[in-house]
């Protein structure tokens, strides 16, 4: 750690701070669902975009703001939908007004990129494409060199890229308007590489893993997502798949994001019926400085969600401080020789403050880790519970 302290004590201008935005799984239609231009159906209620996001919306500015849309994007109701109890497809219109609400880098590799086909997968492609403001969407592709490659691109004087891995994945078809996505699994370390080997400035690597509504992290998964942040492939991992928040970890002078939960999605279920370990998605503000050897990670601000299902917002009061409560405890079960789990001090606006050590942003002044939840047992009860779709 004493390396990203003397990094963070250099000074650092408006131009050397960079603020990426992290938020989670993300789509505009309930299953099977009708496509509308006007917006997304759930529950015999239309819901536009902007609407759907209003709540959230002062939360999604930033330089770099990424969510995992995990989707099928087309206007066609001619594709065949693949034999799946959820099968998800949003109209392109929706996805627009995700990028005016700020959102300017989208994950496409997840376990329903495929919904419909092939086919569909390059809907999705051709129409992410072509959205106004959206600088990267990596994860899918009509060949594996495709699928695979980063998306990069240029912002304030440096290069960003950012690469996508999914599950469920598989087919690679290099028909005309078709695409298939990779196998987190199987080519989890082949993608890592590629965007390693990428001469950027700040890398980012998305994964779609893991089990559903488990907010504890296998220790496979910990190790090979911390290698690659400390080994520099990565300066933020981002997890999603589990409908859960997981734990933030600092790796060397790098993030990793173990899970990110849902942030809006009219596919999913309110999360509101589960427990305290599993009733809120976590969207992350990440400020990262630059020094002499590159970029780190100087602060990390923890929004807990509400309302993923329908009209995403921040929590507040007591609900967000016990939700901060939980992020912490998952956050002390991560770390390791050259890692810190991240604990997040409660703000005023409902968010938590992670500070890095010599810190220069004015909030970090006096800054120091919360001690452990009065209510600690309770909460590694709830966490450790076995939970399915089906049991709760």
């Amino acid at each position: 750690m004493l390396a990203l302290f003397f990094i963070l004590m250099l000074p650092a201008q408006a131009d050397e701070r960079l603020m990426v935005v992290l938020a989670g799984d993300t789509g505009l239609n309930a299953s099977g669902a009708p496509l509308d231009a006007r917006g997304g159906w759930k529950g015999g209620q239309r819901v536009a975009g902007a609407e759907a996001l209003a709540g959230i919306a002062p939360w999604l500015q930033g330089d770099v703001v990424f969510a995992n849309l995990e989707t099928v994007v087309t206007d066609r109701s001619d594709i065949a939908a693949r034999d799946k109890m959820f099968v998800f497809r949003m109209h392109p219109q929706g996805v627009r007004e995700f990028a005016e609400a700020g959102i300017n880098v989208f994950s496409l590799a997840n376990n329903h990129a495929l919904d419909y086909g092939t086919r569909g997968a390059g809907e999705t492609l051709a129409h992410v494409a072509a959205v106004p403001g959206l600088r990267a969407s990596p994860g899918l592709g009509r060949t594996r060199d495709e699928a695979m490659r980063p998306h990069v691109f240029e912002l304030r004087g440096l290069t960003v890229a950012v690469s996508a891995v999914g599950n469920a994945g598989g087919g690679l078809p290099a028909r005309e308007g078709h695409a298939g996505m990779l196998q987190e699994r199987v080519d989890f370390s082949e993608v890592a590489a590629r965007l390693k080997a990428e001469a950027a400035d700040l890398r980012i690597l998305s994964v779609h893993y893991g089990r559903e509504f488990d907010p504890l992290t296998d220790a496979a998964d910990v190790e090979r997502f911390r290698r690659v942040a400390a080994g520099g492939g990565a300066t933020i991992v981002a997890g999603h798949h589990a409908h859960v928040a997981k734990g933030v970890e600092i790796s060397g002078s790098h993030l990793v994001a173990y899970g990110l939960g849902n942030f809006l999605h009219l596919g999913t279920q309110n999360m509101a019926r589960f427990d305290i370990c599993r009733d809120f998605g976590l969207l992350l503000r990440v400020g990262l400085v630059r020094g002499e050897t590159g970029l780190a990670v100087e602060t990390v601000e923890a929004v807990p969600l509400k309302g993923m299902h329908l009209r995403v917002a921040p929590m507040d009061g007591e609900a967000a401080r016990l939700r901060l409560e939980v992020l912490n405890y998952l956050g002390r079960r991560l770390g390791g020789a050259d890692a810190r789990g991240l604990r997040f001090r409660p703000q005023a606006d409902g968010s938590g403050l992670w500070c890095a050590d010599g810190a220069a942003d004015a909030r970090c002044a006096g800054w120091t880790e919360p001690e452990a939840s009065a209510r600690e047992a309770e909460i590694a009860a709830a966490c450790g519970r076995v939970v399915t779709r089906g049991n709760f």
